[in-house]
C-alpha cells in the first residue's frame, strides 16, 4: 500500500518492490499462485520476468495482506489517499479466487511471452468491479468520510479536440484551458481547444478531485 499508484513524481511512496501499483493491478494479482503475476505484471523497471512454481507444498502460499508503512505518510489524509480504494481490490483477492486464477502447479513457468492465464476473463472481471467503483462503492467511502484517491484522467488532444477517459467508470470528468476555471467534459460532445490544457477527475458530490495534471 506504500507504492505509488503510478509512475510519476508527484505520487506519494517508495518503488523499492515496484514501480507502480494502481487499483487494477492489485485486482489482477494472484496471490494463490505467485508465479501467474509474472505473465499479467512487469517488474520496478517496467521489463518483463520469469517465475515458475518450485514448491511441492500443495498450497505454498495461504493468502494475502496489504500493508502499509509509514516513511512516507504523516498525516490521516496521506493514508486514507494510499489505501484507499485500492484495498477494495486487495479485499476481493483475498476473499474470492476468481475464474482466471490458475491452480498453483510445480514446474509451471509463466512469463510475459506464456498465455496461460485466461485475460479477456480477467478484463471482463475487472471491467464489472470498475464499474462497482466508480458508480456505487466511491460515493460510499465519500459518506463514510474517507480522502480517497480519485484516479486522474487519460486524456489527448488530437486535431484540435480533447478526449479524456478515466479508470473507473461513472468518475466526473473537468478539463481548464486557463488551470483556474473548469468545465465539465462530455465524451459525446468532446470540447475544442487550443493551447494549454489541464484535466482532472471529481467525486459525485464535487468536494473531491484528483490530482491536477497538464495534457502534453
Amino acid at each position: 500500500m506504500d507504492f505509488p499508484y503510478e509512475v510519476d513524481s508527484k505520487e506519494r511512496g517508495y518503488y523499492w518492490g515496484t514501480r507502480a501499483t494502481d487499483t487494477r493491478k492489485m485486482f489482477g494479482f494472484a496471490p494463490e499462485n505467485m508465479p501467474q503475476n509474472a505473465e499479467t505484471s512487469v517488474d520496478r523497471d517496467g521489463n518483463g520476468f520469469t517465475a515458475k512454481g518450485e514448491f511441492e507444498a500443495e498450497r505454498p502460499f495461504l493468502g494475502m495482506s496489504a500493508q502499509l508503512w509509514s516513511e512516507t505518510v504523516r498525516t490521516d489524509e496521506q493514508f486514507e489517499y494510499m489505501v484507499f480504494p485500492r484495498v477494495l481490490a486487495a479485499a476481493e483477492r483475498a476473499w474470492h479466487v476468481a475464474d482466471w486464477e490458475n491452480p498453483y502447479k510445480v514446474g509451471v513457468e509463466y512469463s510475459q511471452d506464456t498465455n496461460l492465464v485466461d485475460k479477456d476473463a480477467l478484463l471482463a472481471d475487472w471491467t464489472r468491479f470498475a464499474n462497482v467503483l466508480g458508480q456505487r462503492e466511491l460515493a460510499k467511502l465519500e459518506k463514510a468520510g474517507i480522502d480517497y484517491r480519485l484516479p486522474v484522467p487519460g486524456a489527448v488532444v488530437k486535431q484540435g479536440e480533447l478526449a479524456m477517459n478515466i479508470q473507473f467508470p461513472g468518475v466526473a470528468l473537468q478539463y481548464s484551458v486557463d488551470g483556474e476555471n473548469w468545465l465539465d467534459y462530455n465524451d459525446e460532445q468532446r470540447p475544442s481547444v487550443t493551447g494549454e490544457v489541464w484535466v482532472r477527475s471529481k467525486s459525485a458530490s464535487g468536494n473531491l478531485f484528483s490530482r491536477v495534471t497538464q495534457v502534453q
